[in-house]
């Protein structure tokens, strides 16, 4: 290639060749060779800081700070204040604090547990046999029976009852009306049910056969009482079975209506 058609690029690679040439021929000749250390200057030397002297002790005698137990900064009356460490809890007033209400007893083969519900208000806890609510880990359920649950803890056992419901809150029964009493002074019979045109039944008060009236004492012990009873049942049946064949009637005239129904179209064809 000649180098009047040599670029730009050509140019910088040979100038870098050269340049690496030159210093390799330097090296060649000893450049760089006859570098050493200069020798120790005494007066270059800095002076080091010369320590203080020791100061005297801060902390005195324990007896000298006996009265930061016998009047504590951290207290509202600068007196000791009573405390128990139990390993069991984060703090003794946890493991001590064991307001619950026994809701649920669950015994099987298997598995013995109970459900509490807490005094504050709150989630049911869940207690096994053996275990500890988590808020009262200190209390661990002993024994579950019928109706109760025995815990033991840092106070002692203490056994929960279960609780029932005392009819206080609840909301109040429907009242139903009991039927009349007839003349015999029992309940009366049911009213008996009516069928109208539409086939609907409702039920509907009769009279039904009413027994006379009668100026003698009344009541299941008098003498017609029981045969004004017997009137009153046998007046009902009678009753019902009217019904029964009005509502049978009335089925057959609506089958011959729909059979009369059916039967024109082919007549208007024919």
């Amino acid at each position: 290639m000649r180098a009047e058609d040599a670029g730009a690029r050509t140019w910088l690679y040979a100038a870098f060749a050269g340049w690496a040439l030159c210093v390799w021929v330097l090296a060649m000749f000893g450049m760089g060779g006859s570098i050493d250390r200069l020798d120790d200057d005494p007066s270059l030397r800095q002076t080091l800081p010369t320590p203080g002297a020791p100061g005297n002790e801060r902390l005195g005698p324990l007896p000298q700070y006996g009265d930061i137990a016998a009047r504590p900064l951290f207290t509202d009356n600068r007196r000791p204040q009573p405390f128990v460490i139990d390993p069991m809890g984060e703090t003794g007033e946890a493991s001590n604090d064991f307001d619950y209400m026994l809701t649920s007893v669950l015994r099987t083969p298997d598995l013995q547990m109970v459900i509490l519900q807490p005094g504050g208000g709150g989630d049911p806890v869940r207690v096994k046999q053996g275990g500890a609510p988590d808020s009262a880990p200190g209390w661990v359920l002993q024994s579950v029976e019928a109706r109760r649950a025995v815990f033991a803890g840092p106070e002692g056992e203490r056994t929960l009852e279960l609780r029932v419901f005392d009819g206080v809150g609840g909301q109040a029964p429907t009242a139903i009306a009991a039927p009349p009493a007839d003349a015999s002074g029992m309940p009366g019979p049911a009213p008996p049910a009516v069928a109208d045109a539409d086939m609907v039944v409702r039920p509907r008060a009769t009279g039904g056969a009413q027994a006379p009236e009668q100026s003698g004492p009344q009541g299941p012990g008098a003498p017609g009482g029981a045969t004004d009873a017997a009137a009153q049942q046998q007046a009902a049946q009678d009753q019902v079975e009217m019904i029964r064949r009005r509502i049978e009637e009335r089925r057959a005239r609506l089958r011959q209506e729909e059979s009369a129904r059916s039967n024109q179209p082919a007549n208007q064809t024919k």
